[in-house]
């Protein structure tokens, strides 16, 4: 069993053209992947374990750097008494009994996770149970469509640090699913039914955490901007994305509307009044010290503002650059733009939370940038992990002053900052996987003709 590229020329990782023999992956290699990725799922949960243990107060688990929202969103959001989310009155913290401040298939999904035990120690088991088939999901896409750079996804350490931090790989497999579905339709297929699928996925990733429905967008106009295809043809097949996405998100939130509608929008006023600190590890709280630091309801306010409207601002740029892009060579690159659009999201937000490494890491994957970015970045997180949690911890034993770790948090920050802008840039002017037929899975089968990528 062997990869095999149908092509020798393929585009350079530096986002030109350049010819080089054909990069090939294994079925075996594809399997052994897989086994890493759950390998660090299933560290990941030994990991966040350490918390679960009888005794463990704050101090130890900042010390052992396990504390993550899996871990006191248990108890915090009463996932233990099994309460149906997002359909109680609110209670004291402003949301409803077993709710989390997530999308409402997040918190589905953790209520799920929660039902057949009654322990934080269970309560993690299952949740990481229910992660390995997300985990070999994403893992194969990223395979079928990338070869072997899905090793950038299976085997760094996001995987480790943040597969049981969050429920942040739900709608990382629904990106890479959505994008795998995008490259890799069958041919002869209707391509408006591929577009409503595309959109579909999506729509089902911004259940679990909004930010796939960014991806919507370029993802639209690709298809708009497609030169080979009729005005008609073009028209049905963006109603279809934007049908698809829209329909799977209505599904997934109208019936907690109709049920309680101020419950579920109590998640939506959560983050909006979210305060702008240090938790946020974003820009706006460091650029701004030390006024940030004060509880100053007035410059909070301002803050929001600030962050809202930059981020806006810098989704606009990133999306009219890419649509520029694509109608001067008649295919817009939306895998680019799209691994652009979730930079400037990341660096222009109120929040950068450490997991969202995750959600960066398939399009380190998917489009062919040098390894050395990747690098970069995914050093600056692990060492803003490292520096945060001891920080943290410090801060807990009542120390007071400026320490290593504070240098170490202080760094890391500031390298995302600098990287994020700059990876939109390098992510614009790379190629996407899609761009040729460098590898494909064989499994003793015909190599299947290959749908061009929206275009589409």
């Amino acid at each position: 069993m062997s990869a095999v590229v149908s092509s020798a020329t393929a585009p350079s990782t530096t986002g030109g053209r350049g010819t080089r023999p054909p990069a090939t992956v294994s079925v075996l290699e594809v399997v052994v992947m897989c086994v890493v990725a759950v390998g660090l799922t299933i560290g990941s949960l030994v990991h966040k374990l350490q918390c679960a243990a009888p005794g463990v107060d704050f101090v130890t688990a900042t010390r052992k750097a396990c504390f993550a929202d899996t871990v006191s969103l248990f108890s915090s959001r009463e996932l233990a008494s099994h309460v149906f989310p997002y359909v109680q009155p609110l209670g004291e913290n402003g949301l409803p009994p077993g709710s989390l401040e997530y999308p409402t298939l997040s918190g589905i999904w953790a209520w799920l996770s929660a039902l057949p035990v009654s322990s934080l120690h269970g309560f993690l088991v299952v949740t990481a149970l229910t992660f390995v088939p997300v985990v070999v999901v994403t893992v194969v896409a990223l395979a079928r469509v990338a070869g072997r750079r899905a090793w950038f996804f299976a085997a760094t350490p996001p995987l480790f640090l943040y597969a049981l931090y969050n429920w942040d790989l739900l709608p990382v497999m629904c990106t890479v699913v959505a994008i795998a579905v995008a490259v890799w339709w069958p041919a002869g297929r209707s391509l408006v039914w591929r577009a409503v699928v595309v959109g579909a996925l999506f729509g089902l990733g911004g259940a679990f955490k909004l930010y796939p429905l960014v991806f919507v967008a370029p993802f639209v106009l690709a298809l708009l901007v497609d030169a080979t295809a009729s005005w008609g043809d073009r028209v049905r097949r963006a109603l279809g994305a934007v049908a698809g996405s829209v329909g799977v998100v209505l599904v997934a939130n109208l019936p907690f509307v109709l049920i309680n509608a101020e419950s579920w929008f109590s998640v939506i006023r959560y983050q909006g009044i979210r305060n702008i600190d240090g938790a946020t590890l974003s820009v706006w709280y460091y650029a701004f010290q030390p006024w940030s630091a004060e509880d100053s309801p007035a410059f909070q306010h301002t803050l929001n503002l600030l962050a809202t409207g930059a981020t806006a601002v810098a989704l606009l740029a990133v999306l009219v650059t890419g649509f520029v892009l694509g109608v001067r060579r008649g295919r817009m690159p939306w895998i680019e733009t799209s691994a652009a659009l979730l930079c400037a999201y990341l660096v222009a937000n109120k929040v950068d939370s450490l997991q969202y490494a995750l959600w960066l890491a398939p399009f380190f994957v998917f489009v062919r940038i040098r390894s050395g970015w990747v690098i970069a970045y995914l050093a600056a997180n692990t060492l803003l992990f490292a520096g945060w949690f001891r920080h943290i911890y410090l801060q807990a034993i009542g120390t007071t002053v400026r320490t290593y770790a504070d240098e170490a948090m202080s760094i890391g920050v500031w390298a995302q900052i600098v990287l994020l802008p700059i990876l939109a840039v390098v992510f614009l002017r790379s190629r996407a996987v899609d761009r040729d037929d460098e590898v494909s899975v064989v499994h003793g089968a015909p190599e299947p003709q290959r749908t061009p990528t929206p275009s589409a």
